[in-house]
């Protein structure tokens, strides 16, 4: 059996964005719409670029330059929906935003998603 190889052109053919499955299953998680868990699920991606870009604050703490522009290009809606899932996400404390002046982008600290967990008895 042949198995092909990827080319240049297929090369990100399959990146994925992917979403903790947490947020589809924990109560905590409810109030958020899909559009917001998908944009966090972006963030995440972005995140792993951070040290690459040298966008880590004075406390070492990882963060990310996603301007409002770019998540509405890279998500395809409008401003208003993508200021409304980044609000979502602050709110539910799942990012902090650092506001840095005029017609500067944000920084966005993309916080950890796991939450305390309750202990099951299984038996």
């Amino acid at each position: 059996m042949a198995i092909n190889y990827f080319f240049k052109h297929q090369a990100d053919q399959y990146a994925f964005i992917r979403i903790p499955k947490i947020m589809m299953t924990e109560d905590i998680f409810e109030p958020l719409s899909m559009e917001a868990k998908v944009l966090y699920g972006m963030l995440l991606d972005m995140m792993s670029e951070s040290p690459k870009h040298r966008w880590v604050d004075d406390k070492n703490r990882v963060f990310i330059i996603y301007p409002i522009s770019k998540i509405q290009e890279d998500m395809r809606v409008s401003k208003g929906k993508a200021i409304k899932c980044l609000q979502e996400l602050e709110d539910i404390g799942l990012i902090a935003k650092k506001h840095r002046g005029q017609k500067q982008p944000d920084y966005i600290y993309v916080k950890d998603f796991m939450v305390e967990q309750k202990v099951v008895n299984l038996f």
